[in-house]
């Protein structure tokens, strides 16, 4: 689906930001890095929770929306709302590990609907790292 890769495409770019950045100046600027970028790919995400409700996905609501309502008190609830948490040493964490697990699993089941299969690599990365999206590693 389009909204699906817009959303894989700004969760990349999200990750390629948050590195970039981290490296070049710090933790202190991550967030202003990546703000942008960030809001509107977890903002976009609520799309999951349409397209499970119209069952043009089999991922089951029960589970998607309170990751995403999480993510969603996360991006404008917290780090939108109170500027003082944007440069957190936990906040580079928490965007770069949403990200890694999002790109992996986008990219699975992007493959699995394109091809019919996903690589044994990726099912074990996606389920391997699924800690990462449920907790940020501690960073949420």
């Amino acid at each position: 689906m389009v909204p699906d890769n817009y959303t894989l495409y700004l969760k990349a770019q999200v990750l390629y930001l948050a590195l970039k950045t981290l490296n070049e100046s710090g933790h202190e600027n991550v967030y202003k890095a990546v703000e942008r970028p960030l809001q509107l790919a977890q903002t976009a995400a609520v799309l999951e929770i349409l397209h499970g409700l119209l069952g043009l996905v089999r991922s089951p609501i029960t589970a998607t929306l309170p990751q995403i309502s999480s993510r969603l008190y996360v991006t404008w609830g917290i780090l939108w709302s109170f500027p003082q948490t944007q440069n957190h040493i936990l906040v580079s964490s928490l965007v770069i590990s949403w990200s890694l697990t999002e790109i992996i699993r986008y990219s699975f089941f992007g493959m699995k609907e394109a091809l019919g299969f996903a690589p044994s690599w990726l099912l074990w990365l996606r389920y391997k790292l699924s800690f990462c999206s449920q907790d940020g590693y501690g960073s949420d």
